[in-house]
């Protein structure tokens, strides 16, 4: 995604750079699973260099002189054990809100990539057998991430004074998540509460205050006119869910997403839109393994967060209506995506105990469109009626884009997926 970021800066060739230089600590949101593991403080450092646009990206000089940067995060997690190192690697998008000559406040919307040298496999107890749900090694080992690779993603409230000769005393504080999407389980992920403070050099700036507003051409957006699109996308993947199914192996299932939106662009650096969303998610159509004795040829799963009795591929679509903001870069569209199904076939099969439980006496579950639940609690719980998506696009051509959205109940991650959609 840094890389995503950049091609998009270098597209325009007038910009000044400044560089970030800052300590960096945070502590972790106790989950369930983790908690056991953490025993010192979170801390490390973040570099990074940032691009002030003076010529093109008109959109981020009307908008405070907002500026992109790429930079990297090193954190030792509090464990070295079981929880370890992660190294970060992202682009982020400076969104000062507030300005003057002394003083500026904003927000930095932040995605990446994470590498983590401690995950499930490598910190699994000698002699125990990794993914058997039979020899007890889970409780000691690290459940909340299975993969080296993760995505990183931030949201930050940041405050810069600028001192002299081009140097700013900066601080941050935010929200940080890690996790693979679901791609590879087990995806418990991290919650980081965290923040930074450092220093910051922008050559250009040697005044000891920061610029006013450039006065620039207003334009809708780089490189568009017209105040409204339509935009179709279709994208896919696989995901894990349990990493204890099949009996020393993790079965992969397919998903897929449609979306059609319209959007409505009154600011130069953002737009917002309203549209259709149909998900395909394949673990639906695996019964859970408590009825295996009762279908011996279906696809099964442990993982008992839904009340599937049978294999039918009906129960793998879903329908929802979201509303779609979206912050645009240049060729780069950012978004925060949120909406609610309007049709959910496995919304009275979830929590599996209480479905179960309806099911068996007799009177099954019956949800309206909205209900009550908590988005927050265990993965397998149930999902509930609301459903977030942060998506990124990137026009390779007017009218074609590349897309990567990752698909969420609350924190808790469905799956990432990528493909590509159309413009009008």
């Amino acid at each position: 995604m840094a890389l995503t970021l950049s091609m998009g800066v270098f597209a325009y060739s007038n910009f000044d750079l400044s560089y970030r230089l800052s300590g960096t600590a945070g502590g972790m949101l106790k989950d369930g699973r983790v908690d056991k593991w953490l025993q010192g403080p979170m801390a490390g450092g973040t570099f990074a260099v940032e691009f002030h646009p003076t010529g093109g990206l008109h959109s981020l000089q009307q908008w405070n002189n907002a500026s992109i940067g790429v930079g990297t995060t090193y954190m030792n997690l509090g464990n070295n054990e079981k929880l370890g190192n992660m190294v970060a690697l992202y682009g982020y998008l400076n969104l000062p809100f507030f300005s003057s000559k002394h003083f500026r406040i904003g927000i930095r919307p932040t995605v990446g990539i994470a590498f983590l040298d401690k995950r499930y496999i490598n910190t699994l107890p000698e002699g125990k057998e990794p993914y058997s749900r039979n020899d007890g090694g889970f409780n000691e080992s690290n459940q909340n991430i299975g993969s080296v690779l993760n995505a990183y993603l931030a949201g930050e409230l940041f405050m810069d004074f600028p001192i002299k000769d081009g140097w700013e005393i900066i601080c941050s504080g935010g929200f940080y998540h890690v996790s693979n999407g679901s791609v590879m389980a087990p995806n418990g992920g991290y919650n980081i509460f965290g923040g930074e403070l450092g220093l910051r050099y922008h050559p250009e700036n040697q005044t000891g205050r920061f610029r006013p507003r450039s006065d620039v051409p207003h334009r809708l957006y780089d490189g568009v006119d017209k105040p409204w699109a339509v935009e179709i996308s279709m994208t896919g993947s696989a995901r894990q869910v349990y990493y204890g199914d099949n009996y020393g192996g993790m079965k992969f299932f397919g998903v897929a997403s449609i979306k059609a939106a319209a959007y409505w662009v009154p600011l130069s650096i953002f737009r917002l839109g309203a549209g259709l969303d149909a998900f395909y998610d394949g673990y639906y159509a695996c019964v859970n393994d408590q009825f295996a004795s009762q279908n011996p040829g279906a696809v099964t799963t442990s993982f008992g967060k839904t009340y599937l009795k049978e294999s039918n591929v009906a129960n793998c679509f879903r329908l929802g209506f979201s509303i779609q903001p979206e912050l645009i870069i240049g060729k780069l569209t950012a978004g925060f995506h949120v909406g609610f199904y309007l049709y959910d076939p496995v919304k009275n099969l979830e929590p599996f105990a209480e479905a179960k439980a309806a099911d068996e006496a007799g009177t099954p579950l019956n949800r309206g469109l909205f209900y009550a639940y908590d988005y927050m609690q265990a993965s397998n719980k149930q999902d509930g009626w609301c459903y977030m998506q942060l998506v990124l696009k990137y026009h390779v051509l007017d009218h074609l884009f590349v897309q990567v959205s990752m698909k969420s109940h609350g924190v808790r991650a469905e799956f990432v997926d990528a493909g590509l959609g159309v413009a009008f």
